[in-house]
């Protein structure tokens, strides 16, 4: 009895996934053609927070980057639309983002990319220096301030080494890490 009750659901889930996936882009497609001819795209932002969190909010940012100059900031919760002649700017093809849903952008694009050492190393070092930006945009509670410096202080001073994978490959060997 149960597998028909988690075939049936599953069966729900797809076709609730598809007729959404669907109306989204057909309200992209509304907020788009709205922001040509209005020059309001403040919409877009709402459409984007208003996707649950466990899809690919990304590939409507994309889609909205892709085949118009609006673009949606989520990290700063901003909205606008990109002035002809920026770096930024693209302009508005709204018949081919109407034949490309930003969900089939997602085939397109995967979700994370593969980190190489080299790139895992700056992500570390990175921190560092999103530690000490906090820090000098005044981010961090007064009482921490010393403690935040120390941290990126421990952050930046570590050395890494690659390290050679096991023969087995099953078991994940350990990173040498150096202070000093």
């Amino acid at each position: 009895m149960s597998l028909k009750i988690i075939d049936k659901n599953i069966r729900t889930i797809v076709t609730n996934a598809n007729k959404l996936n669907v109306l989204i882009h057909d309200t992209a497609m509304l907020i788009a053609n709205h922001a040509k001819e209005h020059g309001d795209c403040t919409r877009a932002l709402s459409l984007v927070k208003a996707m649950p969190a466990s899809m690919r909010r990304t590939m409507l940012v994309l889609w909205f980057d892709t085949f118009t100059p609006i673009r949606v900031v989520l990290a700063n919760d901003r909205v606008g639309i990109a002035k002809e002649g920026t770096k930024l700017f693209k302009p508005w093809d709204l018949e081919l983002g109407n034949e490309t849903p930003f969900y089939t952008l997602a085939e397109q694009n995967p979700e994370s990319k593969i980190m190489d050492f080299d790139k895992l190393v700056a992500m570390v070092a990175g921190l560092a220096k999103q530690i000490e930006k906090r820090i000098e945009d005044g981010k961090v509670k007064e009482e921490d301030i010393a403690s935040a410096h120390a941290i990126a202080g421990q952050i930046s001073a570590l050395k890494f080494q690659r390290v050679e994978a096991a023969n087995d490959g099953f078991e994940a060997p350990k990173l040498n890490v150096v202070n000093g």
